[in-house]
């Protein structure tokens, strides 16, 4: 299995009865410019990540696990849309037990969360001025899948995303370190 990025935040949920008997919900599993939980650095999204991402065969999952699967855009059973808030969805849940729990989750407030699983093409690393690192996604490389999740959980932010942000950080290590270098190497031409 391809290890992806994970993102998890609150959501509200639009939910209602579908015209088979089915039940539809619909919110954002993205929001652009909305600044993450710190997990170690500060991420947010530019609203042209998504240019040219294939999404048709993004899948809608609980909880991310891939045997709960609630529907898929190559089934035309999820929806995806982006628009100038981020990456909005519709999901026809199916007639089976788990979208029936899940349905019922929603409607009483049990599951809040959303997310989506990715991988990154282009991304910029900073610091603020309190010394956090921040991470700008530019364009992703896919989207595997976006899921409901009863608890909103950026500690469970995946391998993936810890390597990117210890490569950063092991960058500007080396980038300060040639830097010193440089500084000495002139001061000592210099003499």
């Amino acid at each position: 299995m391809v290890e992806y990025e994970k993102r998890t935040f609150e959501q509200s949920f639009e939910i209602r009865d579908g015209e088979q008997g089915g039940h539809i919900i619909s919110g954002y599993a993205v929001v652009f410019d909305s600044k993450s939980r710190n997990m170690g650095f500060i991420e947010t999204i530019d609203p042209h990540a998504f240019e040219s991402v294939d999404m048709s065969e993004v899948l809608c999952l609980y909880n991310h696990e891939f045997s709960n699967i609630l529907s898929r855009t190559d089934a035309q059973t999820l929806k995806l849309n982006v628009d100038k808030r981020g990456l909005a969805f519709t999901s026809e849940l199916p007639q089976t037990t788990l979208g029936n729990d899940v349905y019922i989750n929603i409607s009483n407030g049990n599951v809040r969360g959303c997310s989506f699983g990715f991988d990154v093409d282009s991304d910029e690393w900073d610091e603020n001025d309190q010394g956090i690192s921040t991470r700008r996604i530019l364009k992703f490389g896919h989207l595997f899948e976006v899921s409901l999740c009863p608890v909103p959980a950026y500690p469970e932010t995946s391998v993936q995303a810890q390597r990117s942000f210890e490569q950063y950080r092991r960058s500007r290590q080396v980038k300060e370190r040639l830097n010193l270098w440089l500084d000495l190497t002139e001061k000592l031409e210099k003499e």
